[in-house]
């Protein structure tokens, strides 16, 4: 069996510290990762991930607020998803509210639309904690 390569989008990290700290487990744990620019909501995650049947779609001059930052993983194992977070915590870096998966639905979306739904879970789940 032939093994996937995991990878990591990491989107709206503004912090720089600690984004490059992150980026110095991600390479010390040898996974692959994409630092995202902002303009990346107008793109479908496939494109962002380079997979096959996905082109760059066009600036279309639309602004997105998004307040939080996002990691999304592809070709990870749940346990190996858990090792990763877990990882972070421990190295005493900050884990996103906003995770998210590649699934064979989501990669058709754009970015934006992932952004959109994970912020309204977040929410949804903020209101029920209250």
């Amino acid at each position: 069996m032939i093994k996937k390569e995991e990878v990591i989008l990491l989107y709206n990290f503004k912090d720089k510290t600690e984004l490059e700290k992150l980026k110095a487990l991600l390479e010390k744990l040898k996974i692959k990762f994409i630092v995202a620019d902002e303009k990346a909501y107008q793109q479908k995650v496939g494109y962002l991930f380079g997979l096959k049947g996905f082109n760059e779609n066009e600036d279309d001059g639309s602004i997105f607020d998004f307040k939080y930052e996002l990691m999304m993983f592809h070709n990870f194992s749940r346990a190996r998803l858990d090792s990763v977070l877990k990882k972070m915590r421990e190295e005493e870096i900050k884990v996103p509210i906003c995770k998210a998966i590649v699934t064979s639905f989501n990669r058709f979306w754009k970015l934006r639309r992932v952004c959109e739904t994970m912020e309204k879970e977040h929410l949804s789940m903020s209101k029920e904690k209250n």
